[in-house]
């Protein structure tokens, strides 16, 4: 009998969008426009790009994801264009409407996306006890692409300001994500230096981090760093699968279901990557959402286009799961570090780290149980019927998902007619 851990929990091939640029009611790229015409002398018109996202838009899209099942990983930036820290007041808003907002994406947001500081600014690179611009003006994502190797303590503060600031407006990150090219040339260092940052301040034996896109790659990985068997800890990386076809970071870019899904739900990237069994992350930039006004929503609404014709190609969900972006990296840095011994129809796992609906693949016996610790698996005729508890068969091979308990398990299997 061989025996492996599936890629993917339930053997689902996870669904996800991540979102950049978000915040607490402004419209980052009003101010980052603005600034960066006065940097690289470019004439954008950033006057016509409006200067809020309203609430309301927020909590509708927010009540929208839940109703349909939508997860994914979305940015607050925690002192947006250096304006001021959202836990100290944006000089913009009244303190109720910016406690309003955040009561709203902790109640809305929080049960189906990950949250993540875009480190501070995302624009200038500021002294992080004081919240003011170096006076080198360099910026996030230009300058630090390449970081201050030489500088560990202070990236180590960096990024864990931007996440202590979250945590003081009661949204704990569950990692980090890179405004533009932040880390991306340095990026084991980034890599040591976010999980060493969002441990100190959260505690997360696992936290991930996303800086790269790979929107035309035949494989997507998702990237462990920095695994440690005896402490439980790790590193995650996600890396987006697509372009951002939903508005893009201007906002008004280019905008086309087509290219995720198209209408006959036989082509389009998704597509690709589902048939192709890689994890279907979605890059988009939550301006491109909302679009130019409150009548546009262009991005949106290709979006619940997309969505919908996702469940049209998948109606039992048998094939597809939508993930939280830490619960795609959680479960590859639970398979990094599993050690599996099998022999006489016993599987013991050593588990470092810990997930629900961990999927066993077995493969070259005919199963007629399956215990965990003692507990029988239910066994269902069905994939669409499978989920934590229970097992399944597909011509030769049998898949197993259960929620381990404890670092070592036990597993029993029952073989022959």
């Amino acid at each position: 009998m061989h025996v492996e851990i599936a890629r993917h929990a339930l053997d689902r091939v996870p669904l996800s969008i991540i979102f950049d640029d978000s915040t607490v009611l402004v419209n980052l790229n009003y101010f980052f426009l603005r600034d960066h015409n006065i940097a690289d002398g470019e004439h954008r018109r950033w006057e016509d790009v409006p200067v809020v996202h309203p609430e309301s838009f927020t909590r509708e899209f927010a009540e929208w994801c839940l109703e349909n099942g939508v997860r994914g990983k979305f940015s607050v930036v925690p002192c947006p264009a250096a304006l001021g820290r959202i836990d100290e007041g944006l000089p913009m808003f009244s303190p109720g409407q910016q406690e309003t907002w955040l009561r709203m994406c902790r109640e809305l947001i929080v049960p189906a996306f990950d949250i993540t500081p875009e480190m501070i600014t995302h624009t200038f690179v500021v002294d992080p006890k004081t919240m003011q611009p170096l006076a080198s003006r360099i910026w996030e994502q230009y300058e630090w692409a390449t970081l201050p190797v030489d500088q560990e303590e202070l990236v180590i503060e960096y990024i864990a300001t931007a996440c202590e600031i979250l945590v003081n407006v009661g949204l704990p990150p569950q990692g980090v994500t890179s405004p533009g090219g932040f880390g991306g040339r340095t990026l084991e260092f980034y890599a040591k230096a976010a999980g060493e940052a969002v441990r100190q301040v959260t505690g997360a034996a696992t936290p991930y981090f996303f800086q790269r896109v790979e929107a035309n790659g035949e494989r997507v990985e998702t990237p462990v760093w920095y695994a440690d068997r005896a402490q439980g800890t790790a590193v995650g990386e996600i890396i987006a699968a697509t372009g951002d076809w939903t508005g893009s970071w201007t906002g008004y870019g280019e905008v086309d279901a087509d290219r995720y899904i198209t209408a006959d739900l036989e082509s389009g990237r998704l597509v690709e990557l589902i048939e192709a069994r890689q994890p279907a992350v979605l890059c988009s930039h939550w301006q491109g959402f909302y679009g130019m006004h409150n009548e546009d929503r262009a991005g949106y609404r290709a979006f619940q286009t997309v969505v919908r014709r996702l469940r049209e190609r998948d109606p039992r969900g048998e094939y597809t799961r939508w993930r939280k972006c830490s619960e795609i990296t959680d479960y590859a840095c639970m398979r990094e570090m599993a050690h599996m011994e099998v022999a006489d129809g016993v599987i013991e796992l050593d588990l470092p780290v810990r997930v629900p609906e961990l999927t066993l693949c077995l493969e070259g016996e005919e199963i007629r149980a399956i215990s965990v610790e003692g507990e029988a698996l239910e066994r269902v005729s069905t994939r669409a019927d499978s989920r934590s508890g229970r097992y399944w068969q597909e011509a030769d091979i049998t898949w197993a998902v259960f929620d381990p308990k404890e670092r070592r398990v036990r597993v029993e299997v029952l073989s022959g007619l």
